[in-house]
């Protein structure tokens, strides 16, 4: 199997589950308790100081963002693309952040605020360490591109890269 094979099947993998966990929420029998791994770290994450570790997200997580946050599930399921392919990554800004957060901007849209993914670092998961989802929702206000930027957290800018 080749990388791109071996890619394919991983995000196969992570949509199943990520629908299954969903529909679970729907059927009043959450699966809170699982971690779902996107794969690998992305390279570009990587070459902004993250750890080449496992990608996870809590299906606690998962359905936050579907229920609480009302991102579509078909675009959580693409969430390790969307990752690996941002327009924008920023340090993070919130005082209560995990050291070397960052936010990845999505290429996707609600309302037309962008979706934002927010990722920690070097992050204890039981015995291991991980990088970890910690969010993903439509960031809403003012455009926040240009906010994040004026406040000097930009790491990297598909536009010019």
């Amino acid at each position: 199997m080749d990388k791109k094979q071996e890619e394919d099947a991983l995000h196969n993998n992570f949509r199943t589950l990520v629908q299954a966990v969903i529909q679970a929420g729907m059927s009043g029998t959450p699966m809170h308790e699982r971690i779902l791994e996107l794969g690998p770290t992305p390279q570009l994450l990587i070459d902004h100081g993250f750890s080449a570790l496992p990608l996870i997200i809590k299906a606690k997580t998962v359905d936050k963002i579907c229920f609480d946050h009302g991102v579509a599930t078909t675009v959580i399921e693409r969430m390790p693309k969307l990752i690996a392919t941002p327009t924008h990554i920023f340090k993070s800004g919130s005082p209560t952040a995990l050291d070397g957060s960052v936010i990845v901007v999505t290429i996707e849209m609600k309302n037309a605020a962008p979706i934002i993914i927010a990722v920690q670092k070097d992050k204890k998961n039981g015995r291991r360490t991980v990088n970890e989802i910690a969010s993903m929702y439509a960031k809403e206000g003012p455009d926040p591109i240009k906010k994040w930027s004026e406040e000097g957290l930009l790491l990297w800018d598909s536009t010019k890269n």
